[in-house]
Parts: structure tokens; sequence; C-alpha cells
């Protein structure tokens, strides 16, 4: 078992590596933080049915909820957004009063794994509280629509998405497979605008 754990981080680095020669070393940077940080992929595999429990139960008094949608860097060191350094999630207020994320997320510190859904990561929250202490290390800033976005409808799609398994892929936009997404393009596939 741990022939095969080294096997896999030999080939991690190779392919993050080739990553690195190909998109710069902003990239390179993102990927190897994910690599050597404390993430427990299964964790957010195994709660992504409560996950689903949770928005069933919003879904129900939708018009309670306001959802926001942000994107930030993804880590909160001084690296420029770009396609392969955003981060996209959502924020669920029930009246102005409290709030939960949600985002997209891998489960496995490789480029291709199983997706999930997971609510209130620390990142998440970390840098949307920072974002509302006036700090922004993040670079979060709100994804605009022009009349707010549907509470209803954008829960329903998301819903959807954790029904299809849907693999999470960190470069999703340059394949265009329709099982096949990141933090990024989950967002923009599930939201609606009212």
């Amino acid at each position: 078992m741990e022939k095969i754990m080294l096997n896999k981080i030999i080939i991690d680095i190779i392919f993050f590596t080739c990553i690195f020669i190909l998109t710069g070393c902003t990239s390179l940077y993102a990927y190897m933080y994910v690599l050597t940080t404390k993430y427990d992929g299964i964790a957010v595999l195994e709660k992504e049915g409560d996950v689903k429990s949770i928005l069933e139960q919003i879904i129900e008094d939708a018009d309670q909820y306001i959802m926001k949608a942000y994107t930030r860097t993804a880590i909160s060191y001084k690296v420029r957004k770009t396609n392969d350094t955003t981060h996209s999630f959502y924020v669920i207020m029930y009246i102005g009063e409290r709030y939960l994320t949600l985002s997209f997320s891998a489960t496995g510190k490789w480029a291709t794994s199983e997706g999930a859904w997971a609510i209130n990561t620390d990142t998440d929250i970390s840098s949307y509280e920072t974002y509302l202490a006036g700090e922004n290390r993040w670079y979060v800033e709100e994804i605009e629509t022009n009349n707010g976005i549907n509470t209803l409808w954008t829960i329903t799609n998301i819903l959807e998405k954790i029904e299809s398994d849907i693999t999470y892929y960190y470069r999703a936009p340059v394949n265009k497979d329709d099982k096949v997404d990141n933090c990024n393009t989950a967002l923009l596939e599930t939201l609606v605008e009212n």
C-alpha cells in the first residue's frame, strides 16, 4: 500500500512539474500548496450526503435565503489570480443573520479525482471572513449578477450535480467533458440569475 502511495506521489510531482513548464510558476505554487497542506478529501466526500440534506432543507424555504457567488485566489499568499489559481464559491445567507459557504472540491491531491460539494471549508470561511473584515488577502471578489441569484433554481442545479457523480479536474475549462468540473465551472454551470 505504501509503495502505491509513493508511486502516486511521484506521478503527481511529475505531472505538476509539467504543468509548471506549460503554465508558469504561479500554477506550480498553487499545486504544490495543495499537495503539501493538510487536506482530507475523503472527509469531504463522506460529508456530501450532509450537504445534500442541508441544501434540500434550504430549498423548502428558498425565499428566506440569499445567495452570492465569489472568486478568490486558491491560497492566501500573494499569488495573482489566473485560471489555475482562482477558486469560486457560494455564500448562502439566511436573511442576513447567518451564512454558510458552498463550493465544489476535489477529494484527492492530484489533477483528477472524485469531486464533492463541501460546506464551510476552512479556506472558504477564512477567505470570506477576511474579506468581510476588509483585509482581503485572498483577493475575494463578488461575481456580479444583474438581479441577484435565484436560490431555488441554483440549489436545484447543485443537487442535480451531486447526483451526477462529476469528476473533479483542475483544468476543467480545457477539458470540455460534461462529466468533469472544477470549482469554477461547477459554480458557473449551477448559477441561475433572478
